[in-house]
């Protein structure tokens, strides 16, 4: 993705400013709220996006949206962001923001794909197999459903996938067989 390293740098900053303040945990809240406003609004991320736009008009757009809903620090981060014309890379500067706090915190986000919706049992049950065997302090479940996987469970945690579907199982059994 186009300008990924810059939004790491400016990540960062963020999250080394926040921790100098001791405002980690309020700016979480603050840069959830942004990705989730950005994502939410197909007009939002255009607006960002377009060059047409000058940086003053996204500034004052941005203000008028954020403004009495996040800290006075996150505010002046975005207009900094604008004012150094990245404001189209907001999303993603929010997206490393994430990633850096959860390493910080020893959060896992976990992808799960089930042919059905979990049960409250069971879902209790994967969140907490999941963070004794990787020693987390907490886990982001994120839930989708696949009724192709006809059963069984695919867990995606970082680069790393485990794949314990029924489709699967076919289609390894179905490689054997034409091989044989």
């Amino acid at each position: 993705m186009k300008g990924v390293r810059a939004a790491i740098r400016y990540a960062k900053a963020l999250q080394q400013l926040a921790q100098e303040q001791n405002l980690l945990d309020t700016v979480i809240v603050d840069i959830k709220l942004i990705q989730n406003t950005i994502a939410e609004n197909k007009e939002l991320a255009l607006m960002l996006q377009s060059p047409l736009i000058k940086a003053d008009k996204k500034s004052s757009i941005l203000t008028a949206i954020f403004n009495n809903k996040i800290t006075e620090q996150s505010l002046q981060f975005i207009q900094l962001v604008v004012a150094h014309k990245r404001e189209s890379m907001l999303s993603v500067i929010c997206e490393e923001f994430i990633k850096i706090y959860n390493t910080i915190n020893n959060i896992a986000r976990v992808t799960v794909t089930t042919p059905t919706a979990l049960t409250d049992a069971a879902r209790a049950e994967l969140v907490n197999k999941i963070k004794a065997d990787y020693s987390l302090s907490a886990l982001e479940l994120v839930e989708t459903i696949d009724a192709s996987l006809i059963g069984g469970i695919v867990l995606r945690m970082g680069d790393n996938q485990l794949d314990a579907s029924i489709r699967r199982q076919l289609n390894d059994i179905k490689q054997e067989l034409v091989q044989a």
